[in-house]
Order: structure tokens, then sequence, then C-alpha cells
């Protein structure tokens, strides 16, 4: 299976303090790919640098085998549509008008947008906020508004920072709904998500991330025959490492 995204050697600091260092990373086309790990792995950090918001200090990205440089990059970002956390809304547009307005930027076909749009916010009940300014909007309300107009952009690459958090449970399920579909149409998904349970019956294949760096890649073999006797919690806190503090609750 040919690589949607390649990582080779990804250097991201702030300041002095090194996020990501030497990562390495390919991500098969056509995929659902979780990337977990504890907080502060580096894992936003990772989704922004592929997202062109943020730069990155040493290293290469290949994304649909485009050499993610600035002389390329306005046309990768068109392939390319993303749900941040927190979601990056324009808090003075009403809904339907921030899906227009991204749209737009997208060149998304105008025939036919809004009775998609209108069906996809009935799918996840923010039809009724369609027109209501987005600072109103609850947490959980932005988090699917973010999701349903990335999924309008047609992208061929989606990146996912927490979609899940703030989410009810109904419409936690009808997103994995909608990734399953846009997977049967070759969509390649990334997403990052403390909802380890999520992950595991969702994705294909799973990075763990830690400490700046790539510490295990689980194909679907591998987890497989990982998964026989441990849930991914378990895989997970093995390959983290994760003390025990019990002492720290023993006066409870």
């Amino acid at each position: 299976m040919s690589e949607a995204i390649s990582i080779k050697g990804l250097i991201k600091s702030y300041d002095e303090h090194i996020v990501l260092k030497e990562l390495d990373l390919s991500i098969p086309k056509g995929s659902i790919f979780g990337l977990i790990g504890p907080n502060g792995a580096g894992k936003s950090t990772l989704i922004g640098v592929l997202t062109g918001l943020l730069s990155f200090d040493d290293g290469y990205i290949h994304i649909n085998e485009k050499h993610f440089i600035d002389e390329n990059e306005a046309e990768i970002k068109r392939d390319v549509a993303s749900v941040l956390q927190p979601p990056l809304l324009f808090e003075q547009f009403t809904s339907i008008e921030f899906v227009e307005y991204v749209c737009d930027i997208y060149e998304i076909e105008k025939q036919g947008l809004l009775e998609k749009a209108y069906s996809l916010m009935d799918f996840f009940e923010i039809k009724d906020f369609a027109k209501t300014k987005i600072h109103k909007l609850s947490s959980g309300s932005r988090k699917k508004l973010a999701f349903v107009t990335a999924v309008l952009t047609e992208p061929k690459i989606l990146l996912l920072d927490e979609p899940f958090e703030a989410v009810d449970v109904i419409s936690i399920d009808r997103m994995k709904t909608v990734l399953r579909r846009l997977k049967e149409k070759g969509v390649t998904m990334i997403i990052t998500s403390h909802i380890l349970e999520v992950v595991e019956n969702l994705c294909d294949d799973i990075a763990i991330l830690h400490q700046g760096g790539i510490i295990a890649y689980l194909d679907s073999v591998s987890r497989k025959n990982l998964q026989e006797n441990s849930s991914l919690h378990e895989i997970f806190s093995e390959y983290v490492k994760v003390e025990g503090k019990d002492d720290v609750v023993d006066w409870l």
C-alpha cells in the first residue's frame, strides 16, 4: 500500500524544549490511522505541523507524494482538512456561514452544498444551530460543526485531533459511521484520541507517540497478535511504562 504521509527525521522545538525528536512515521493511503500517547507527547504538535499551522525545525514531510515545502504548500492544503483541539472557528460567523466560507476557500461546488450541509448538521443534531453565532455554541456543538465542515471540503486526507472530546456518545457513533464511509471512498484519516476503546475499534494501524518519538507501530497483524490476550489500554501502558502511583492515594 502506498503512503499518504511520509515523515523522516522531523524535529520541532519551542525555544529550547524539543517536542518532536527526529520522528519517523509512514501512514498508508486509505487507512484510518490512530495516534495515541500521554499528554505532552507531541500529538497535537504533529497535527499542527501537518496542517501547516506550525513550522518545524528539521526533517522531511511528503504528503500525497509531494514534498511539504513552501512551493507545494497551497496545492497540498487543498487536499487536507482538519478538526483541531480546540476547533479553529470564526466566532462571529453563524454555523452555516462558516460552512459556506470554508467550502468556498476549498472551491467546493456550490450546487447542492447547502443541502449536504443541512443534511449532515441534522445527522449530528446541530441543524437547529445553523443560524446561531458560533460563539454561542457548546463545546460539543463546536466540535461537531468543525467535523461537518471538514467532511464537506471533500478532503483526501483528514486530520482529527481529539475529535471525540466533549461529544456525546450518539454523535461519536455517528462520527465513526462517517469516518468508515470516507475510508470506503479512499480518504486517509489520522486520529489522535485519549479514548483508547474508540481507537481500538476504529483504526487500522496505531502508533504510540511518547516523549517526542514513535515508540511502537502496531499494524493490523501485530495488533491482532498483541491483543489476543491484552487490550490496547494494557499494551499502551506497557509501552509507555506507566508507573503506579498507589502510594499517593493511600490516605483515601
